[in-house]
């Protein structure tokens, strides 16, 4: 671009520098003529002023003197008639004079009427190319922008859906979350009433320690709290695979996070790339506008140059014509003057006369040429307007669909900067996600410890226990404190129910909240209100309802993990139709190629095939000819021959006919052979064209094919309709598709197949 504008530029110096150049010449030639001018009418003035004194003198001389009256008499009879023959041989040479100058300068006119007009369809040409050429590029634009949106609706469909996902993402590992945070209560509830009955079981032990007779019913207790902790030991156990889960989970969001991260740098490419389009549309909008500028400029100035230089040509061959013309009649003026007598001067002041009124009927005839010419011009004028005011208004329909285009990418990239803002905003949510897991991680760190203590303070307990149980001793200051005790189990028991009761509910509130069908198993497993008071049938029933809740939460990871394998075989069978869409691309582009060579080649071979037939046909028809060029000779000779009496003639007459006949004989057999060459001729023809046939049968399943492609890949961008769009694509088929491309077989077809 940058050397084409040099090229302008020094094009644009040069023109300026000829125009200049013109000019000076132009004003040199305008010196020249007034010069000339000048030396005419120095000239008429010299002229006339020696015929002047003569003509006097001689008058003089004849009135002063009348001797020879009679012979001056005679003298100017006879040059009166010399006069007249000479005024009427110059006035007819003068006239075919004009008429040839008039002839010529017609002419001339007609040659630059022409030229013009070969000028003026070459531009109205040149126009309609550029015109052409705007309309296409207005097509290319239009194109490129229903590309670009439907690029940007598939965007925002694909940012639509992962926005969906992401808000249901978070909405299910929020549930999740408080769920836990729920669960981690009821724990940190449990412990703390452990806790509470560890306290009391420590007072109970401190008041029974010389009891004897409750030791069994104390120990029974202690193998409850035993598999009471061990099922706390459980429940910690599946907390702890909960967590594990909840972290495999994260990891899950994290990739996915990561896939919606990819997604918008993909997003944010395709908006870099709409942007480069539309850089280039720009600069091609630039530099048609700076051409059609630049060839505007140069008619313009090779208008006027031309109409400068046909100008100064017409004055100059006009001036040098009447220069050569007038110093040509005036030495024949001078001549015959001086040869000739007085009386002349009255017909060369005629002469005269009639040479102005003939210079005045020239300029009256360049006048109206000039006026034709400057209508013309103006005509040409008119059209140069209209055709710029047209170039001008598509220019600006251009500009207006280039700030539409530039409206629409600000848009798009206004909606990139919100998705940016709505990743940085999920970010910042998975982040104190992770805070809140690590907290919940910390207090359960910190509730094992405390299980330990409680553990190690338990055995302690129980050693000093035994201890208790061998002093005996102390036994007996117990009786008087075990009606207390008594009343203090009896409200332990009222407890232990009312704490049972509680877990019983909550447990009961969690398989409600799991369950979504399975009604029925939850109204199967609900406790009944009797079951507190029977430990085991309440354990038995908690276990239950505990495995219940296990099968749930493990169908669930099941569920996830099922979902996850699907979605990666997915991903695994997109990447094989990628990869197998590739192979098939190249494979019909090398088909393609191998088919259009073959068209070429068939092309050709028909060409030559046709050419061969032509001649063929023209040797037939030279051929059939002759045969009746023959059938003619041998009827005159057979009417010869019956004119004819004598046998000599007879009999060369027959001869003759043998061999007429022999020869048309001949003419048959090649005609027959003629007739079997184009007959296979015809059938090679046919042959051609079955091929052409089948190639196009093959472009269009190609075409097919790449339609499916294309399809295919555009479902592939979408996860989601993957199935709806491969199975629109599969049942689409490729005639209903390809009908256009049907209904132009006729005029490849080639010719019809010949006919005796």
């Amino acid at each position: 671009m940058e050397q084409e504008l040099e090229g302008a530029r020094r094009l644009h110096e040069q023109s300026e520098e000829h125009r200049e150049a013109l000019v000076h010449q132009v004003e040199e030639m305008r010196g020249e003529l007034q010069r000339l001018r000048k030396e005419k009418t120095e000239l008429q003035l010299k002229t006339s002023q020696p015929i002047a004194q003569p003509q006097g003198t001689f008058w003089e001389e004849g009135s002063g003197g009348q001797r020879g009256a009679d012979r001056l008499e005679k003298e100017v009879v006879e040059l009166r008639a010399q006069l007249h023959a000479a005024s009427v041989v110059s006035e007819v040479e003068e006239l075919k004079r004009t008429l040839d100058r008039k002839e010529k300068e017609r002419l001339q006119l007609s040659f630059q009427v022409e030229d013009l007009s070969s000028d003026l369809a070459r531009r109205e040409q040149q126009q309609l190319r550029m015109l052409e050429q705007l309309r296409e590029m207005q097509s290319q634009g239009q194109a490129e922008r229903r590309e670009t949106e439907a690029l940007l609706q598939e965007s925002t469909r694909s940012r639509d859906e992962l926005k969906t996902r992401a808000q249901e993402a978070v909405r299910q590992w929020r549930a999740k979350c408080r769920r836990l945070q729920k669960e981690l209560e009821e724990a940190q509830v449990q412990s703390d009433e452990a806790s509470q009955a560890a306290r009391e079981k420590e007072s109970s032990q401190a008041q029974l320690k010389a009891l004897s007779q409750q030791t069994e019913a104390a120990r029974r207790e202690l193998a409850e709290i035993l598999g009471r902790l061990a099922q706390r030991e459980e429940e910690l156990h599946r907390k702890d695979v909960d967590l594990s889960e909840t972290r495999q989970r994260q990891l899950s969001l994290e990739q996915e996070i990561r896939e919606v991260r990819e997604a918008s740098a993909a997003l944010g490419e395709e908006t870099q790339h709409l942007a480069a389009a539309q850089t280039r549309l720009r600069e091609e909008n630039q530099r048609l506008e700076e051409q059609a500028d630049t060839q505007a400029r140069r008619c313009q100035r090779d208008q006027d140059t031309q109409a400068e230089l046909q100008a100064a040509l017409k004055q100059r061959t006009s001036a040098h014509a009447q220069l050569i013309q007038r110093l040509a009649e005036e030495e024949n003026s001078k001549q015959k003057l001086q040869k000739g007598s007085l009386e002349l001067q009255a017909k060369l002041t005629a002469v005269q006369e009639e040479r102005a009124a003939l210079g005045q009927q020239l300029q009256l005839e360049r006048a109206v040429h000039q006026t034709e010419l400057d209508s013309n011009k103006a005509m040409m004028e008119d059209s140069r307007t209209k055709k710029y005011c047209e170039v001008q208004d598509m220019l600006k329909l251009c500009h207006h669909e280039r700030d539409e285009i530039m409206a629409h990418l600000k848009e798009v990239k206004a909606d990139a900067a919100s998705d940016k803002e709505l990743c940085g905003a999920l970010r910042i949510k998975l982040d104190r996600m992770k805070d809140e897991c690590d907290k919940l991680a910390a207090q359960l760190s910190t509730k094992d410890e405390a299980y330990a203590l409680s553990h190690r303070k338990y055995q302690l307990l129980k050693q000093e226990l035994d201890d208790k149980v061998r002093s005996g001793e102390r036994r007996r200051a117990s009786e008087s404190e075990l009606v207390k005790l008594e009343e203090k189990v009896l409200r332990m028991e009222a407890e232990r129910e009312a704490v049972l009761t509680s877990m019983g509910e909550e447990l009961d509130a969690a398989c409600r909240s799991l369950a979504k069908n399975g009604e029925d198993k939850l109204q199967a497993i609900s406790q009944k209100p009797g079951l507190v008071k029977d430990l085991h049938r309440w354990l038995a029933e908690t276990k239950t309802k505990i495995r219940w809740l296990c099968e749930e939460v493990r169908e669930c990871t099941t569920r996830e993990q099922r979902l996850k394998k699907q979605q990666q075989h997915t991903r695994d069978q997109l990447k094989a139709l990628r990869q197998s869409r590739d192979s098939e691309q190249m494979a019909l582009l090398q088909r393609l190629d191998q088919q259009e060579k073959l068209l070429h080649s068939l092309d050709t071979e028909k060409r030559e095939l046709l050419e061969r037939s032509r001649r063929k046909e023209e040797e037939m028809r030279s051929l059939q000819d002759r045969v009746l060029d023959l059938e003619m000779n041998t009827r005159i000779a057979l009417d010869h021959l019956e004119s004819i009496p004598e046998k000599q003639c007879l009999m060369e007459n027959f001869k003759d006919l043998e061999e007429s006949q022999q020869q048309r004989e001949m003419l048959e057999q090649r005609y027959s052979k003629y007739k079997e060459i184009v007959w296979d001729l015809q059938h090679q023809l046919d042959e051609s064209r079955r091929r052409i046939q089948e190639h196009r049968d093959e472009k269009l399943d190609a075409a097919s094919r790449s339609l499916r492609l294309a399809a295919l890949s555009s479902s592939v961008k979408g996860p989601s309709t993957f199935l709806s769009s491969s199975l629109g694509s599969d049942t689409l088929s490729p005639h209903k598709r390809l009908t256009s491309s049907d209904l132009d077989e006729s005029p490849v077809n080639g010719p019809k197949p010949l006919t005796d």
